[in-house]
């Protein structure tokens, strides 16, 4: 049996302006808890200082890993990849991945905790769509959440929020039959995830914050994104629908670890 308790998983990409800070609040956080915690960071092959500000923080936690999750295609998204990788390296018996900008407050971990302790299988945290993003994200958001309950996950009110949690066997169960890699990699798993029986736990997060230095999902960008999980929303119904998931698909190479 895993001796780590929780690992969480932080997807990074030309992170370099924020991580460290982020990796600094989290150390505080966890300093003292009871839970035993491992810290993963799954990069994709950054061009920038993210790696250095990452290694120059590993001593601020007991259990501490870098990884490559190899490198970017230019112009795509990948997060799914990192995240799923991540899934798959994790030593916890529970794992839970987060933006590296902490747009979710890191005081829902003890939510996290509290579902991991119960024996919860997914537990997801949802923002208020009507409050968290303004102007055309509001817009962009809102519908898609709209099209997301009536044709995938009815009664799950966000699916985007980047802090999501899983028991290891459930993961493990619902991560190899991932095949989306970009944006619309959230919905997936959660329909994966219902569709083989999981409960989903939703918990609301109210005070979530729009990080606005460095976002990737800026202007232009939001609306690429937006048309891109529209497409993968309709994709993923399809393959509810002829059993693209009903067998896992993926096999999982070890990563490499950063230097």
């Amino acid at each position: 049996m895993s001796m780590i308790d929780l690992t969480i998983v932080i997807p990074t990409y030309k992170e370099e302006g924020r991580i460290g800070d982020s990796l600094d609040q989290l150390a505080a956080y966890l300093k003292g808890n009871k839970h035993s915690v491992e810290v993963l960071v799954v990069d994709a092959d950054s061009p920038d200082k993210t790696i250095a500000e990452v290694r120059s923080r590993a001593k601020k936690f007991k259990h501490f890993r870098v990884l490559s999750a190899g490198p970017k295609p230019v112009g795509k998204a990948i997060k799914g990849k990192q995240v799923r990788d991540g899934i798959f390296e994790a030593a916890g018996r529970y794992v839970v991945f987060m933006d590296a900008d902490l747009a979710t407050p890191l005081k829902y971990l003890e939510r996290v905790f509290a579902a991991m302790d119960a024996n919860i299988p997914v537990a997801i945290c949802v923002r208020n769509l009507n409050e968290s993003h303004k102007g055309i994200r509001k817009i962009i958001s809102g519908f898609g959440n709209f099209l997301v309950q009536v044709l995938l996950l009815p009664g799950v009110k966000d699916t985007q929020c980047g802090f999501k949690a899983f028991e290891r066997e459930a993961a493990h169960t619902i991560f190899a039959r991932q095949q989306i890699l970009g944006w619309g990699f959230d919905m997936e798993v959660l329909a994966i995830a219902r569709k083989l029986g999981y409960g989903i736990e939703l918990i609301d997060v109210p005070d979530w914050h729009d990080v606005k230095e460095g976002s990737k999902l800026g202007g232009n960008s939001a609306i690429k994104a937006a048309l891109q999980v529209f497409l993968d929303l309709l994709n993923i119904k399809l393959g509810t629908m002829i059993g693209r998931y009903n067998k896992p698909t993926y096999k999982h190479a070890p990563l490499h670890e950063h230097k």
